[in-house]
C-alpha cells in the first residue's frame, strides 16, 4: 500500500530537487524515498559514510597517490603545495 505524504520545501531547495530528479530521469518521489532510505541506513549504522561510492572512489584515489608518492608524513598541506607547484 502506498500512502501520500505532504512535505514542504523552500522554493530554491525544491528547484534543486527537481533539477536532480530530472537529470537522473526519475520522479521527485523516487528521489526523496532514496534520500530517506540512505539517511535511515546511515543513522542506524547500516551504512557508513565510506560505503558511498563517491567516498570510496576518493579514498582509493588517495591511497593510490600515497603509494606513488608517500610524502614526508609530517605536513600533508605542504606536500600538496609541493606537488601542485611541481605540476606547473
Amino acid at each position: 500500500m502506498t500512502v501520500k505524504v505532504m512535505l514542504s520545501f523552500p522554493d530554491a531547495f525544491l528547484a534543486q530537487v527537481d533539477a536532480l530528479a530530472e537529470a537522473e530521469q526519475r520522479s521527485r518521489s523516487e528521489l526523496v524515498r532514496e534520500a530517506l532510505r540512505h539517511y535511515m541506513a546511515t543513522r542506524t549504522g547500516a551504512l557508513r559514510p565510506g560505503d558511498q561510492p563517491q567516498a570510496r572512489t576518493a579514498v582509493e584515489s588517495f591511497a593510490g597517490l600515497a603509494q606513488i608518492s608517500p610524502g614526508t608524513g609530517e605536513n600533508s598541506a605542504e606536500d600538496v603545495r609541493y606537488w601542485r607547484d611541481e605540476r606547473q
